[in-house]
């Protein structure tokens, strides 16, 4: 949670370009006043998002970044600047309600209280309903004079369309393969061992970091176990969706979906291109199994299905994953 993080942030290497765009628009006083930063997850746009607040709410920046000294960067490393407010779901995985979109409508019309700027982080902004989506209109339509609102998406479909075409938007695709792990590497310190979690991560490094903060390694390998189970008609479909109900959605599609891009290179014959090459065995394996459009038609259908989890309508995890692992058992 972007709220829990009390301390001054720096953008990632990778992210230079856009930060020197902001700085320079910055200092032209021509920023607008609204972002959609869009992206998958895992790279990064939350930092960036919590960084670019510090820099415009930072009394003497150096370097292009928050200085971390003064009071107004004291105040944000205690979490109480009263010109900042960062909106997420109260829980993970669920809506961002109407009363918390109300909030940032109120502190939009009035005066920032360090005489600067007001800025409002909302983080996913796919994850509003209906009824939040529609409060926040209001703010995109009349804002506040010095009022800037970064609004981070990993799914860009699942924000209303009326709130996409009242923002600017800067996409953060993934970053160079060999730029997300020398960074891995520097943080970490284990080159192969970053090589790896890069791949896992389907690309994206702050993903790759999150994964060696816990037992990343076991769980790939019991739901790959799984998964391959499924697909050959050895385990009931509805008893793996609820072991993996303890995992959380994002995962799971994040990486259901590169290894099934992974086993699309291998049906058409393109082993040496494939991300997960420590899985490249169990690939050749399921790609006896499968044929090659049923193993695109699936990959189109979890891709839909992922849409639906990342959604605000909230998709009973439960039942997503039958539907997901039923749709499987029938692709072999």
């Amino acid at each position: 949670m972007l709220a829990e993080i009390l301390q001054i942030v720096v953008p990632l290497p990778w992210q230079a370009e856009h930060w020197g765009q902001l700085h320079e628009r910055r200092e032209q006083k021509a920023l607008p006043h609204a972002l959609l930063l869009r992206g998958v997850g895992g790279t990064g746009k939350g930092q960036f998002a919590l960084a670019f607040s510090q820099y415009l709410l930072c009394q003497s920046p150096v370097g292009r970044v928050a200085c971390g000294k003064c009071k107004s960067c004291l105040l944000m490393k205690a979490g109480s600047h009263p010109d900042l407010k960062i909106v997420e779901p109260e829980e993970k995985g669920k809506a961002i309600k109407i009363d918390q979109i109300r909030e940032v409508v109120e502190l939009s019309g009035k005066s920032a209280q360090f005489g600067g700027y007001r800025v409002i982080v909302i983080a996913p902004t796919e994850s509003m309903n209906v009824n939040a989506s529609n409060a926040l209109l209001k703010c995109l339509e009349e804002p506040g004079e010095n009022t800037v609102m970064l609004l981070i998406t990993h799914q860009v479909s699942g924000v209303m369309a009326t709130i996409r075409s009242r923002c600017q938007s800067l996409d953060f695709p993934l970053p160079k393969t060999d730029h997300a792990i020398h960074w891995l590497s520097s943080v970490i310190s284990d080159p192969e061992r970053a090589n790896l979690l890069i791949s896992v991560a389907g690309g994206a490094p702050l993903r790759a970091l999150e994964l060696e903060q816990r037992e990343w390694l076991k769980d790939r390998q019991d739901i790959l176990r799984a998964w391959i189970g499924v697909l050959k008609g050895q385990v009931d479909p509805i008893v793996v969706a609820e072991q993996w109900a303890k995992y959380p959605l994002s995962d799971l599609f994040t990486w259901l979906q590169a290894w099934q891009i992974d086993l699309g290179k291998v049906v058409a014959g393109g082993d040496s291109a494939v991300l997960n090459q420590d899985l490249l065995p169990h690939f050749k394996e399921m790609s006896r199994i499968c044929s090659p459009n049923k193993v695109f038609d699936f990959y189109n259908y979890l891709l839909e299905l992922g849409r639906m989890a990342a959604s605000s309508s909230n998709p009973n995890p439960q039942l997503l994953l039958e539907q997901l692992l039923i749709r499987w058992s029938e692709t072999g």
